[in-house]
């Protein structure tokens, strides 16, 4: 079965344009409960990665994509989203 490429990008940009809105309200938020400028500077610049690496993710689709999505780029994670992962990996247990 084809993928439809144009379907898959509105639905992608849909969710992009989602998690860029979601970003504001996280910006703000970090803005409100900076304890330091220095503090404040350090989420932002990851905040304006990851904002960056969202407007660039439509770009990043290949041409052809195959039929089980397998070249599909992942969506990028949020500074909160990366940092709630790496807290479930480390509380993973040790399978002893």
């Amino acid at each position: 079965m084809a993928v439809d490429k144009e379907l898959l990008m509105k639905n992608m940009r849909a969710a992009r344009d989602d998690k860029l809105a979601k970003s504001d309200i996280e910006i703000i938020k970090l803005l409100e409960n900076s304890t330091s400028y220095s503090a404040y500077n350090t989420a932002k610049t990851d905040w304006v990665a990851y904002r960056t690496a969202l407007r660039d993710h439509p770009a990043s689709f290949p041409d052809d994509i195959e039929d089980d999505y397998s070249n599909v780029p992942a969506m990028p994670l949020s500074p909160t989203e990366t940092a709630a992962e790496a807290v479930e990996v480390n509380n993973l247990p040790d399978g002893d």
